[in-house]
């Protein structure tokens, strides 16, 4: 039987399938910039399920298997020798299950145990509460399944942010498509929720047109925390006028409500990759 928490979820989710067949105004929002960054720092939170290895192989159906890991994500940002200030903060649940906590104790600035109902997003709705009333930083809000090859990409992301201030959330992965619907052809470009890159100020703007809350926090059912985490972190920087950006093999592609600007392979970008989850380096060679 289903818990009360369970339930609420699938009558949600049935709710949001018929919404799905209803009519949207589609309002296109004027273009918005984000607010200058006012600090060197980098905040990373990564969130981890403790049963999870260090390292690890990940296997999704359809997409080429690769390499991960917590040990990874620690050692990319311990490695790193630029000029930003990088705090890395590492959220895990059901960390009694985890072989090597003080490892990874030893690799971050913090590290806090959470709960695994929403999954990732709870990891990043408790980060951003540790941060949200503080000076406007930029965030990167990431879990373990980044593919373990390395590249330097910190500075050259930021950077890019920078130069591009339209730009509401960074990414590396994305999917044209919401399969969590009955709607077979539908087009719903958004970022994969496994390595977001975005600024307090734009955090703080996604959970207030949220009603205050982060989304996909307290969501168990599946489905729903994709569309209620996921998709709704991209729908909602979308509605807020920012643009999107995906850092790809060839380039750094950028995307809006505008449906014609759509230039990318429609679907999961990770079904044709040779390299899936992977960090791309911005115009350097592997």
């Amino acid at each position: 039987m289903w818990n009360r928490s369970e339930l609420i979820d699938i009558l949600k989710l049935a709710g949001l399938l018929i919404k799905d067949f209803m009519p949207s105004s589609n309002r296109k929002t004027t273009n918005r910039l984000r607010q200058d960054c006012n600090t060197s720092r980098l905040i990373v939170g990564i969130h981890e399920w403790g049963g999870y290895d260090l390292i690890r192989e990940k296997n999704v159906r359809l997409i080429h298997p690769f390499t991960c890991g917590l040990q990874y994500q620690l050692e990319r940002f311990a490695d790193y020798k630029g000029e930003k200030d990088v705090q890395v903060i590492v959220t895990m649940s059901d960390a009694d299950l985890h072989k090597n906590l003080d490892y990874v104790r030893g690799k971050c600035s913090k590290l806090i145990e959470t709960t695994n109902i929403g999954m990732d997003f709870a990891g990043y709705s408790t980060v951003y509460n540790l941060i949200k009333d503080k000076e406007n930083s930029f965030v990167l809000l990431t879990n373990s399944s980044v593919n373990a090859a390395k590249s330097d990409f910190i500075d050259d992301y930021i950077n890019y942010m920078i130069e591009n201030p339209d730009v509401g959330i960074l990414g590396i992965s994305y999917n044209s498509k919401c399969y969590q619907t009955l709607i077979k052809n539908n087009f719903t470009p958004h970022l994969q929720s496994f390595f977001l890159l975005t600024t307090t100020d734009v955090l703080n703007q996604i959970v207030s047109y949220n009603k205050g809350d982060f989304p996909g926090k307290g969501i168990c059912n599946k489905q729903l925390l994709i569309r209620e985490g996921e998709i709704k972190m991209s729908q909602i920087a979308l509605a807020l006028g920012y643009s999107l950006a995906v850092v790809q093999e060839d380039a750094v592609y950028k995307f809006n409500n505008d449906l014609s600007n759509w230039v990318l392979k429609k679907g999961d970008c990770r079904i044709n990759c040779s390299a899936p989850n992977m960090i791309w380096p911005i115009n350097k060679e592997l």
